[in-house]
C-alpha cells in the first residue's frame, strides 16, 4: 500500500511522466518479487479491476490519500 500512497501523491502528474512510470514499474516489481510474475498484460488487467471493482478502487484510493465515509 505504500506504493499506492506514493502514487497518490502524483495525481497531479501525467500518467506517462517518468516519475509516475517509475512508481508503476516499482509496483510491478513488487508484485513479481512477492506474488507472481506480473507481466504488462497482468498489470493492465489489475488496472481494469481497479476501474471496474468499486471495492478495489476504494482500498487503493484510501492508500493514495482519499478518504471515504
Amino acid at each position: 500500500m505504500a506504493i499506492f500512497s506514493e502514487l497518490g501523491g502524483l495525481k497531479h502528474v501525467t500518467p506517462d511522466s517518468d516519475e509516475v512510470q517509475k512508481k508503476i514499474s516499482a509496483l510491478q516489481k513488487f508484485i513479481t518479487d512477492n506474488y507472481y510474475v506480473c507481466t504488462k498484460e497482468i498489470l493492465s488487467g489489475l488496472g481494469e479491476m481497479y476501474i471496474c471493482d468499486e471495492r478495489i478502487k476504494k482500498n487503493i484510493d484510501r492508500a493514495g490519500g482519499e478518504s471515504y465515509c
